[in-house]
């Protein structure tokens, strides 16, 4: 019924230090979050190919999963996760032909339709995350400690950046998954090590996001490459093997677009986060931008 995928097992072995410190943050609620948004995304793969010979669900489907249940806040309804989870997979993925089709990665597809959707779930109730052990592993969550402010939700409104250590660390208000910059950066690093994941879209992507935040803000960029979903997306989202171009110019120019969108929608849009709707964009024009280079190799070769 599962179609076994190394890769797809490997990304899912990295992110479970970024699922246990979630956990410890705030508390087991993660977890079934987590699993629900699983759930959906395995049932609705398999109505898509339940009829097909040989169709068996794809792993991909829960990594699919599991992503996205880490980029929604601690305090998600559990039927938005649900509905996040059967757009992702149906309209991410499925309707393309399937693992392998997709132009677009499912997850940040999911993603981006509850974000406009459902905005007030998405984006006006943050946990305060819980800091010393053992924290959130005794406790299902805690309401009382509600918060309307992330790193990037308090700078828009009063230009203070968060501390350093805190970032790196990840005890700060945000998304399940994308809080901890160390963890991320540790698990880019396994997924590079493992050739489960190029490094030069990743390299990109900072290169471009540095250069522009330092351009746009006049600042230094740390603290804005460590706040909201950059580094998560940067490792998790944008190596994606199927919806990233294959052509080594192209993925440098892939990652270059992106991190530049993300800071353009930082800075001038009304969104707090910009990475979901660049990457988008990314897999937009990256048809184009591949089949331009073809033409130009063609002549040169010609």
């Amino acid at each position: 019924m599962i179609l076994k995928q190394k890769m797809m097992n490997k990304v899912l072995y990295a992110l479970i230090p970024i699922i246990l410190f979630a956990i410890f943050l705030y508390g087991w609620r993660i977890l079934l979050v987590i699993l629900i948004s699983n759930i959906f995304a395995f049932l609705t793969e398999y109505l898509f190919i339940r009829k097909k010979k040989f169709g068996k669900v794809s792993m991909a489907a829960f990594v699919t999963g599991t992503l996205l249940a880490l980029t929604l806040p601690p305090t998600i309804p559990f039927w938005i996760a649900a509905v996040g989870s059967i757009v992702a997979i149906s309209f991410g993925k499925m309707v393309f032909g399937g693992f392998g089709m997709n132009v677009f990665n499912p997850a940040i597809v999911g993603r981006t339709f509850i974000y406009i959707s459902f905005p007030n779930a998405m984006t006006m109730q943050w946990l305060r995350p819980f800091t010393k052990f053992p924290a959130g592993f005794t406790v299902w969550h805690n309401p009382s400690m509600i918060t309307t402010a992330t790193p990037m939700i308090e700078y828009n409104n009063s230009a203070k950046l968060t501390e350093l250590p805190q970032l790196f660390l990840g005890t700060i208000s945000g998304s399940m998954g994308e809080t901890s910059a160390i963890l991320i950066f540790l698990a880019g690093i396994y997924l590079i090590i493992t050739k489960t994941a190029k490094w030069q879209p990743m390299l990109s992507v900072l290169i471009s996001f540095t250069l522009f935040t330092s351009i746009f803000y006049g600042t230094n960029p740390l603290p804005f490459i460590l706040s909201g979903g950059l580094m998560f997306g940067m490792i998790f989202m944008i190596t994606d093997p199927v919806s990233m171009p294959k052509d080594k110019t192209a993925i440098w120019i892939y990652g270059l677009l992106v991190g530049f969108l993300t800071v353009f929608i930082r800075k001038f849009s009304l969104f707090t986060e910009g990475f979901m709707f660049a990457l988008l964009l990314g897999n937009i024009f990256m048809p184009i931008i591949e089949f331009g280079l073809k033409q130009i190799k063609m002549k040169k070769n010609g």
